[in-house]
């Protein structure tokens, strides 16, 4: 019999529409060394390539990015193979308060050699990489105004203008995931107040979950689960 507290908590999953994802894209597709490329296999160089691409065009030339603490960020960043070439874009949300607004923040799309491939404008995580594909690229999901939008490449770029975009939702895969987590044994062995996180990296896949929870003997502290819909798979995050 599913208690009154997991009940509540798949209708708030249909209610707000939520999509989740968990499980960080791993790339399989190395950048290989060109004369306008670099080779990137290791978070470290990624992180390093992202950062080149902030600092060259994004920011100003006499802007700084603050300094931050703990796991706060002045921008996030994620990589996919959008267009199956075996070379990564990589997509950039800003989180600093110049490139912020209460609706959201901007984001940016640049390919393997730095090339600005399309910029948005308020909004927030989730973005994840979909499952459809268009035109032999990937399409794009991002959250704006409470809801998710999927974002289409057509004659030669992605939509940018969200008021154009289909809206997304999944709610099926949304509930399965809600009961794939309440079932499992990092959940039953004393887990309580089981919720959707958004901080999930950017481009994850269509059918990976993050969820936060606590244990009823540590209530002031978080404990986190990936759960896959495909392989029905959960595990403790990170």
């Amino acid at each position: 019999m599913i208690k009154y507290g997991a009940l509540y908590l798949l209708f708030a999953i249909v209610f707000v529409g939520a999509i989740l994802v968990v499980d960080r894209i791993h790339n399989d597709h190395l950048l290989t060394q060109t004369k306008d490329s670099l080779h990137l296999d290791n978070d470290k160089e990624r992180a390093e390539f992202a950062s080149e691409i902030v600092h060259k065009y994004i920011l100003e030339p006499d802007q700084s990015l603050p300094v931050t603490e703990g796991d706060l960020f002045p921008y996030l960043y994620g990589y996919a193979d959008l267009n199956n070439n075996g070379r990564d874009e990589v997509f950039i949300l800003m989180q600093t308060e110049e490139y912020c607004t209460e609706k959201g923040c901007q984001g940016f799309l640049f390919s393997h050699v730095q090339k600005k491939l399309a910029q948005w404008q308020n909004i927030y995580q989730p973005i994840l990489v979909a499952d459809e594909s268009h035109n032999g690229w990937r399409d794009i999901l991002v959250a704006d105004d409470n809801k998710m939008y999927r974002l289409k490449y057509n004659a030669g770029h992605y939509l940018t203008d969200l008021s154009k975009a289909p809206e997304f939702n999944n709610h099926q895969q949304a509930l399965v995931a809600v009961g794939l987590a309440l079932d499992s044994q990092y959940y039953r062995n004393g887990g309580s107040n089981l919720a959707l996180n958004y901080s999930q990296p950017i481009f994850d896949c269509q059918q990976c979950f993050l969820f936060s929870f606590n244990r009823y003997e540590e209530s002031d502290k978080n404990y986190y689960l990936s759960v896959n819909t495909d392989d029905k798979t959960v595990m403790p995050y990170p």
